[in-house]
C-alpha cells in the first residue's frame, strides 16, 4: 500500500451545519453532494467528506450514535504566525467554538484549537519547521 490516505471523512450529527461552516464560513466550495447526507470537498492530495451518522450506521450496519469525536484532529497549517491569529478568529466567526487560544507552543511553532460542528477538533497552527508550497501542500524535512 502507497503512503497516503486519500480521504478522510468526518461524521457528524448535522450534514448541513457542517457543511455551511466550511462552505459558508471558510469558504471552501463543494466539490459533489451526491446525496442530502454526504458532501465532498476538494483538498490538497485527497478529499474530505462530511457524513452523517445515520447514513454511515446504515452503510456499515452496525450503530454509531454512541460514537465519540476527538481520538483524531485535523489540522490546517498557516504560512505564519500571524495567519493563525487571523484564520483563528475567522473559525470563530463561521461557527467554531474556541478550545486553545493561539499562542507559542512547546515544540517550537505557534498552535490553537477550535471545535467545528459535528465535535471535531481543528488546530490551526503555524509550524516554522515545515514548507508550506505556493499551492498549500506541505514538506516535511526529511529525517
Amino acid at each position: 500500500m502507497e503512503q497516503r490516505i486519500s480521504m478522510t471523512t468526518l461524521v457528524v450529527d448535522d450534514i448541513a451545519e457542517a457543511r455551511r461552516f466550511f462552505e459558508a464560513g471558510l469558504g471552501w466550495q463543494v466539490n459533489a453532494a451526491p446525496s442530502p447526507d454526504v458532501v465532498f470537498f476538494q483538498v490538497i492530495g485527497g478529499v474530505l467528506a462530511l457524513y452523517s451518522k445515520a447514513a454511515l450506521a446504515e452503510e456499515i450496519g452496525r450503530d454509531v450514535t454512541d460514537a465519540r469525536t476527538g481520538a483524531i484532529t485535523l489540522a490546517w497549517n498557516a504560512r505564519t504566525a500571524a495567519d493563525v491569529d487571523t484564520m483563528f478568529h475567522e473559525a470563530l466567526a463561521a461557527g467554531a467554538k474556541a478550545v486553545k487560544h493561539p499562542e507559542k507552543a512547546f515544540w517550537g511553532g505557534y498552535s490553537s484549537y477550535v471545535e467545528i460542528p459535528g465535535g471535531h477538533l481543528l488546530e490551526i497552527a503555524h509550524n516554522p519547521f515545515w514548507t508550506i508550497e505556493p499551492d498549500g501542500a506541505v514538506t516535511l524535512p526529511t529525517a
